[in-house]
């Protein structure tokens, strides 16, 4: 079993919902994200990894640590 993160998307594009699952396998996480969206725009996330997302999913990264030499 994994855990993964369904995200719901408004219409404007922000998350609405978020809520996290365990799930068999990735099709199966995919499969209830589909029926929680009711043909909204849905993300599904296995940790820092984007599995599924209408829209191509983006990963918010940090800025490199700098310091000052």
């Amino acid at each position: 079993m994994q855990r993964y993160e369904i995200r719901v998307l408004g219409i404007d594009g922000r998350t609405a919902l978020i809520t996290a699952e365990t799930h068999w396998n990735d099709a199966a996480a995919i499969c209830s994200a589909k029926r929680l969206a009711q043909g909204r725009k849905v993300e599904v996330w296995r940790g820092m990894d984007c599995i599924f997302g209408l829209d191509p999913c983006q990963v918010l990264t940090h800025p490199p640590n700098r310091t000052a030499a």
